[in-house]
């Protein structure tokens, strides 16, 4: 059976695994609710735990699911051991983190935004691990698998171009923010809740400017793990625009009549569960990132541009 025909196969049990087994679990959260063991549980809507379980799917079948195509190492995915590995982390963190908390310091001057009055600092804790997460298990998948298997029939540029293009577009495939009520949750919903994700998608040039926002990340970050021929640098980045986005939500709000959007096409609202911006300036802010990087792996004492093999 081709390799294509394999990976096809590999996300339809994805996809499947994971729709199957958002229901109980959104039930047995209910059910610690209703016990008074974790109140939090009954405010998490159904579409977050199928997406947390869409998540969780793809990344613990990846092993086996790679196992099953014939890849059987890292090694044929383009990656090495990297012994900088902590370094290219931290220099990925301090490529993306300053620039976002630079842009959000200059929007407060500029009147666009002020601080929250009440800010809810215990959500901290989840934005941390959820950049830890997010930047780990993304990168796995795109500049990891994905990419990797690009680069074995693709030159570089072209295996980065399709990598960022799918990276883009598979952030606006998500469930649809549905909520619906513990008792309309049936063992087929996470099916047919899947299948809705173009539903509350934004439209015109806002959708346009989040995909172009996805590409030019996408592209930063592949370009790092391909000339590196490591995830470190791309885990480090992806983390560090994670936790700046999703904090800048949280202690941030519009400052100027009729909200982010009057501010547009400077900035525009973060789509995606508060994590992907829109507008020219953070568009800026990213092609600030992507020179810090580029200036990174040209000066650092190592060469990184060893050929994939």
């Amino acid at each position: 059976m081709p390799s294509y025909l394999k990976l096809l196969i590999f996300l339809i049990v994805v996809f499947a695994a994971g729709a199957l087994v958002a229901p109980p679990i959104f039930w047995g959260g209910q059910a610690l609710a209703t016990a008074g063991v974790s109140e939090w549980l009954a405010g998490f809507p159904f579409y977050r735990v199928l997406s947390r379980c869409l998540q969780v799917s793809a990344l613990v079948l990846l092993w086996p699911g790679l196992r099953w195509i014939g890849l059987r190492g890292a090694s044929e995915l383009g990656l090495r051991r990297n012994p900088l590995a902590v370094r290219d982390a931290v220099a990925g963190f301090l490529a993306a983190a300053p620039v976002v908390l630079a842009l959000s310091a200059a929007y407060v001057a500029a009147g666009m935004f002020a601080l929250r009055a009440a800010p809810d600092w215990s959500a901290m804790g989840r934005i941390v691990l959820t950049a830890a997460a997010v930047s780990g298990v993304e990168e796995v998948i795109f500049r990891g698998v994905v990419l990797g298997l690009c680069l074995r029939t693709l030159p570089r540029k072209g295996a980065i171009f399709v990598t960022s293009l799918l990276f883009a577009i598979v952030h606006f495939i998500k469930p649809a923010k549905t909520k619906l009520a513990p008792e309309a949750v049936h063992w087929w919903s996470g099916f047919s809740e899947a299948v809705r994700f173009s539903d509350g998608q934004p439209g015109g040039w806002l959708l346009v400017s989040g995909l172009v926002s996805l590409f030019v990340a996408g592209w930063i970050l592949g370009s790092a793990a391909a000339r590196t021929r490591s995830l470190w640098l791309p885990i480090g980045l992806h983390a560090g625009w994670v936790l700046m986005q999703q904090s800048f939500s949280l202690f941030l709000q519009p400052s100027v009549p009729g909200g982010v959007e009057a501010l547009w096409p400077w900035v525009g609202p973060n789509l995606v569960s508060g994590a992907v911006p829109t507008g020219v300036l953070p568009l800026l802010a990213l092609a600030t990132t992507g020179f810090l990087v580029n200036f990174y792996l040209r000066h650092a004492f190592r060469s990184f541009d060893a050929k994939i093999s």
